[in-house]
């Protein structure tokens, strides 16, 4: 009997929890072929458990359950090639292959995680949003589109991560080993807070919203501390910051809950959101469309919903032709 490289990994999506309906599914199909199909299904188990992995569909962490599953395969194999026939063993041989030789880049429902042994990198694909738990227990939201980059020795040296995109933080506080988040443009540092930053790389600006907490930060030629519902915008033009007081930082962090909000907010500023959101394209078929402002809030609504929002108005009319929306003023 043979298991194939597919079965595995569904399996070890379903120790971990990451399994969705269609794939327990293909399991459970899976297990009624044969008694040595549920044999093999309850020995991996074992395994997982022996190996002391916790289900944590959140945490990053399961890049080392992987690891620890592997070693615990290994010491498995040892035992089992001592107890039992050669014919048993070449059996549970194959399968322990298959196992052992995943490789170290794979999808994790909408996050997909590479690390080697120096750093860890996850990204959040577009039209996706995803959420990590860190080895000090910070939390990190991830937006449409993004990556964070951080060492393998985190919490244990320097707590440094680097982001390209869009992020909220839920910082763990402490004062001896400072959090840093770095980006192209900017340095960030904390000591226990919840803050948003935007820093596409394709965009022309660098934003940190606080919403609770204090944040240092720094670019080549600046150093500002910001207080809670203060938004700093660095501009890579002018290699400034400036600093707002806002009232409300809903518009700045509700999408990690799944809600996207403009308020008077341009077309032409909330395509690149919608870009991400949807992973479309949007193409504007004149400038003075892309001005036009509107307010909402999205949450659950399809694109084609988005685009009938925006088709209700005067002045709009939009287009749909494949993956590309085209607006422009309407006549």
């Amino acid at each position: 009997m043979e298991i194939s490289n597919s079965m595995d990994i569904l399996i070890i999506r379903l120790f971990s929890g990451e399994a969705d309906s269609y794939e327990k599914k293909k399991i459970a199909d899976w297990l009624e072929q044969s008694a040595e199909n549920k044999k093999l299904f309850a020995d991996l188990q074992e395994i997982w458990l022996t190996a002391g992995i916790q289900s944590n569909a959140d945490n990053y962490n399961l890049e080392e359950a992987i690891k620890k599953f592997r070693e615990q395969i290994r010491k498995e194999r040892y035992q089992i090639k001592n107890q039992i026939t050669s014919r048993q063993f070449l059996k549970y041989a194959a399968i322990f292959f298959l196992i052992l030789s995943l490789p170290f880049s794979y999808y994790i429902g909408t996050k997909r995680y590479i690390s080697d042994k120096s750093k860890i990198v996850i990204f959040c694909a577009f039209g996706d949003k995803s959420s990590i738990i860190l080895p000090d227990s910070s939390r990190v939201w991830l937006n449409s589109g993004s990556k964070l980059t951080f060492n393998t020795d985190f919490n244990t040296k320097v707590k440094n991560v680097f982001l390209e995109g869009e992020a909220f933080f839920s910082v763990s506080k402490d004062k001896k080993n400072p959090f840093r988040v770095k980006t192209t443009d900017i340095d960030i540092e904390v000591l226990g807070t919840t803050f948003n930053v935007k820093a596409y790389p394709e965009e022309n600006s660098v934003s940190t919203t606080l919403v609770e907490g204090s944040l240092q930060i720094s670019s080549q030629y600046q150093n500002t501390r910001i207080k809670p519902d203060q938004k700093l915008v660095y501009s890579k033009e002018t290699k400034k910051m400036s600093l707002n007081e806002i009232k409300d930082t809903s518009q700045e962090t509700e999408w990690k809950d799944g809600r996207l909000v403009f308020r008077n907010e341009s077309l032409g500023d909330l395509a690149p959101k919608l870009q991400r959101w949807f992973d479309v394209d949007i193409v504007f078929a004149d400038d003075e469309v892309k001005r036009r402002r509107f307010t909402g809030v999205l949450e659950r609504e399809s694109i084609l919903e988005v685009i009938s929002y925006f088709d209700l108005s005067k002045f709009v009319e939009c287009r749909i032709k494949g993956n590309k929306i085209i607006i422009k003023s309407e006549k």
